[in-house]
């Protein structure tokens, strides 16, 4: 057995005094390779991490030299003008106020009588459905036919706050108009400090220039 033994070792030693210089090499070989993957390759990756950090940096430098040329190239007061006439067409929350002078200053204009009606207006902070542009309907009754009906109707969706007439039942001397005025609320949940400003587009521009006709703008503005 010691002698199988032995003659084992002999033969290993043998073989690896005659591939000693094969044997180093590989050896060497392998503990590059080690130390390659140990090293070299986690280095590579945090390069790679460090050139994707550094392009998304520049993106974001590029965004903001863009916002802060276009910011500084509006004219304020126009914004400011823009942004009121927004508000009074589409309040921030439920302006019940406005919302009966839109009323009552349309009932004067047509040369109506209105009647009795009341406005729940619950918790400013909920809106009465899940829509995007939540609203609060009114049922006004108006002491009057057919032709004031229809003025009232007219002028009225020509007043802000915005509303759309959602039913109308006419008699002949009394008839009951539904409103529902639209309120938006800002939610600054979405609102990111690298987000591209974008300035306000042409159809933008002439929707505003339309609200900007309309009858009780520039009073409630004031």
């Amino acid at each position: 057995m010691n002698e199988k033994i032995n003659l084992d070792l002999k033969s290993l030693e043998y073989i690896f005094n005659k591939n000693k210089s094969y044997i180093l090499s590989v050896i060497i070989i392998l503990i590059s390779v080690m130390l390659f993957f140990r090293f070299i390759i986690p280095q590579f990756g945090g390069l790679l991490a460090a050139r994707k950090e550094a392009k998304e940096s520049s993106l974001k430098l590029e965004t903001l030299k863009e916002n802060l040329s276009l910011l500084t190239n509006i004219n304020e007061q126009t914004l400011d003008s823009q942004l009121r006439t927004l508000s009074l067409a589409l309040p921030l929350n439920k302006d019940f106020i406005e919302m009966l002078n839109s009323v009552y200053s349309t009932a004067q204009k047509t040369g109506v009588s209105l009647g009795s009606f009341s406005l729940a207006i619950g918790d400013i902070s909920i809106s009465e459905n899940n829509n995007s542009f939540p609203v609060i309907r009114l049922s006004i009754p108006v002491n009057a036919g057919v032709a004031a009906v229809n003025s009232f109707i007219e002028t009225i969706s020509k007043t802000v706050p915005l509303s759309e007439v959602y039913f109308v039942k006419v008699g002949k001397s009394a008839s009951t108009v539904g409103l529902s005025f639209y309120y938006k609320p800002l939610s600054a949940s979405n609102y990111s400090q690298d987000a591209r400003v974008s300035p306000i587009s042409q159809k933008g521009l002439t929707l505003i220039d339309q609200l900007n006709k309309f009858g009780n703008i520039s009073s409630a503005a004031q």
